[in-house]
């Protein structure tokens, strides 16, 4: 469907006379190159600026507007090069000095006796008023007027300010007027402006009065994201529920089996989520779920009976997980229960030896095989299952809402479920997992000892060292984290390999080493050799984040914990306290810390519990560390700012259900211009599943 009121928009910056190609690159690298993505590059300040007629002492350190007349340019072709205009304000004189100019721009911008008006900081050395390189001059006479309040902006390398106002500008002036989305009773109780006001508003204030409703207007924009995003998820939603899926029975011979097996029993809340699993994937609705659990919940075995359930009904599962080791780890346990339960399960990895994995298709799509566990290999377009009913991808929270849709068209006839050990903050839940039910394991099984977590400063790691040697003279083990893999100058971290070196002359030949760069065969031989107790010690990057299970670990050594996020250090700290004994994670940090740091690790010894840190973390990070969008160079929000506006966010999801039950199909006017928002911010996806609906 083309919304031709949107076209103009679409266009790249280049259309306008004074951006060519370069412009383009750097554009894209700051916000976006096209008129749609720069209406929402947001101010990040304001400059205030006084019109003075007089040079006076009380005006000193304000940006100012003055008028003059030129009386004396000279220059210094020393080091630095100098070029300084004097001109004359009411009698007053005033210097204007610039360093390192441009000549020629300098001869014809100021000419003697011409009158010019100049913006720029006042300052005074000895009895001279001065300007130092001013932001804005022209001549007296000019159309142009120079704003008392103007909006300044996060910047890129090569790109002016002035390049951006001018691009702002050709962008807000190509906005076409929009007719209102948002109820008349909610704009009156928030007192917001239309759309096209605020908009404007905030990048062109002309008076205080505009200047103080500046929370408003971002405030109008926000909700107006958070509404379209809502909408988008509840669009998804209904997409979903339309594929019709055959109905499944309970048969609990091979879950009995294995529950009767298993040296633990299932806590009340895993036979609750258990429940409400085997409920979707019985029901005609194909199943979308969302699993979060704390570290050390019990996930991976409730996963492994929402498998086992579709097997016992005559279907295939599969288990992605996001790493080599992972994937591995996953394999060992559920392998231990192959030739108990009868079934056939197979492992599906890149780095798998060639003529193994071969077979390992063919049995697939024979469906001689009925569990995979593997890597994203699993979901490769050469990989055929027979009758694959059940998907978990686990440990995978950074899949987008849209990236998810794509790999559930890869089998439609799928039931989903995504796994996750990062508790997720509940506006996040609401922003980024709206098309999907949710089940929370909250408790963790009886006898999981408290972890004890203290901070120890690196000038002290001697103490740590032999801390940990007693732990090694009572066999128990130890992993030892750092944020490198090798030595970084620039950075100043201890790296893994030299953390290895350094530790083998306390505990010789008794320090196993894993790291990202490692194969995946190195990798498997140090986990094996700490698994099975031959190593006391396990030095590694974040690669063993999650999902490394070793009941025998007690003892969990962070190095400059400072740097790692709030929710990266509960993961880590979870790789210990799995078995019966007590637990300590030490947090080694750099003396130099910053106030975040330092709130980080106190958070990390006041609270075991990983939706308090989820909460916190959100706080203090933002949800694009979260949720990765920061590192990879995405953008997770325009304006949405989901740490400040979780009301706005909890109100369009209650508004957005309402509009798309009352026209799911967005039709006539008013769908037209839910269909307008939708674009405008990026969830124009969302719209196409109508049409193929």
């Amino acid at each position: 469907m083309s919304l031709k009121l949107l076209d103009d928009l679409y266009n790249k910056i280049d259309k306008f006379r004074g951006f060519g190609p370069k412009n383009l690159i750097l554009f894209e690298k700051l916000c976006g190159d096209r008129l749609l993505d720069i209406i929402f590059h947001l101010p990040s300040s304001l400059i205030k600026r006084l019109k003075i007629k007089d040079l006076k002492n009380e005006y000193l350190f304000k940006r100012v507007i003055v008028n003059g007349k030129i009386n004396k340019t000279w220059f210094s072709n020393k080091a630095p090069k100098i070029s300084i205009v004097s001109i004359e304000v009411n009698n007053q004189k005033l210097e204007i000095i610039y360093f390192n100019v441009n000549k020629n721009w300098f001869s014809n911008n100021f000419i003697i006796n011409n009158n010019i008006i100049i913006s720029g900081e006042l300052t005074k050395k000895g009895n001279k008023y001065q300007i130092i390189h001013p932001d804005i001059i022209q001549k007296k006479d000019s159309e142009e007027i120079i704003p008392i309040y103007e909006t300044t902006y996060p910047l890129t390398a090569g790109l002016s300010h002035k390049k951006i106002k001018t691009a702002i500008k050709y962008s807000i002036e190509s906005v076409p007027e929009f007719s209102e989305w948002i109820n008349k009773d909610l704009l009156k109780s928030y007192n917001w402006y239309s759309f096209n006001q605020s908009l404007y508003k905030l990048h062109f204030p002309k008076n205080k009065e505009e200047i103080d409703n500046n929370n408003l207007y971002i405030e109008r924009l926000a909700y107006d994201e958070a509404l379209s995003r809502q909408l988008a998820l509840n669009l998804i939603r209904k997409h979903k529920q339309k594929i019709e899926q055959s109905i499944l029975t309970n048969n609990d011979t091979l879950k009995n089996i294995l529950l009767n097996k298993l040296p633990f029993e299932l806590t009340e809340d895993q036979k609750a989520v258990l429940k409400s699993i085997y409920k979707d994937i019985n029901s005609s609705k194909r199943m979308y779920r969302l699993l979060q659990g704390d570290v050390g919940s019990g996930k991976t075995v409730v996963a492994f009976l929402s498998l086992i359930h579709v097997i016992e009904n005559g279907f295939q599962g599969a288990l992605m997980a996001p790493t080599e080791i992972l994937a591995y780890q996953h394999y060992v346990f559920f392998k231990k229960y192959e030739n108990i339960l009868g079934i056939k399960i197979a492992l599906l990895t890149s780095k798998l030896q060639k003529n193994i994995k071969s077979n390992n298709i063919i049995d697939i799509s024979k469906g001689k095989i009925n569990l995979v566990i593997g890597t994203h290999a699993i979901i490769q377009s050469n990989i055929k299952f027979k009758n694959l009913r059940l998907a978990i991808i686990d440990e995978q929270h950074r899949f987008g809402v849209y990236q998810r849709l794509e790999l559930s068209k890869k089998s439609p006839n799928t039931d989903f479920m995504v796994m996750t050990a990062t508790p997720i903050p509940r506006t996040l839940v609401l922003t980024d997992y709206g098309d999907m039910d949710i089940s929370i394991i909250h408790t963790k099984p009886k006898n999981r000892p408290k972890i004890n977590t203290i901070s120890v400063s690196i000038p002290r790691m001697r103490e740590v060292i032999k801390a940990i040697s007693r732990a090694v003279e009572n066999n128990e083990q130890i992993f030892w984290v750092c944020p490198l893999v090798n030595d970084s100058e620039k950075l100043d971290l201890a790296a893994a390999e030299t953390r290895q070196t350094y530790l083998n002359k306390f505990f010789p030949d008794n320090v196993a080493l894993v790291h990202g760069k490692m194969d995946s065969k190195q990798k498997e031989e140090a986990l094996l050799k700490f698994s099975k107790n031959k190593k006391n010690i396990l030095v590694s990057t974040t690669v063993i984040e999650v999902g490394i299970d070793i009941p025998n670990a007690t003892i969990m050594i962070i190095e400059h914990a400072e740097r790692f996020g709030l929710a990266q250090l509960h993961q880590l700290r979870g790789r210990i306290g799995r078995g019966n004994k007590k637990s300590v994670c030490i947090l080694l940090y750099d003396q130099k810390i910053g106030d975040i740091a330092r709130e980080r690790l106190k958070v990390m010894r006041e609270t075991n519990n990983g939706f308090l840190i989820s909460e916190k973390d959100l706080k203090l990070r933002g949800a694009g560390e979260i949720l990765g969008t920061k590192q990879s160079g995405g953008q997770m929000f325009k304006v949405l700012d989901i740490s400040k506006h979780e009301n706005l966010i909890t109100i369009a999801n209650q508004n957005s259900k309402l509009i798309i039950n009352k026209n799911p199909n967005l039709l006539g006017s008013e769908g037209k211009k839910i269909k307008n928002l939708l674009n405008l911010f990026g969830q124009d996806k969302a719209i196409k599943l109508i049409k193929s609906g």
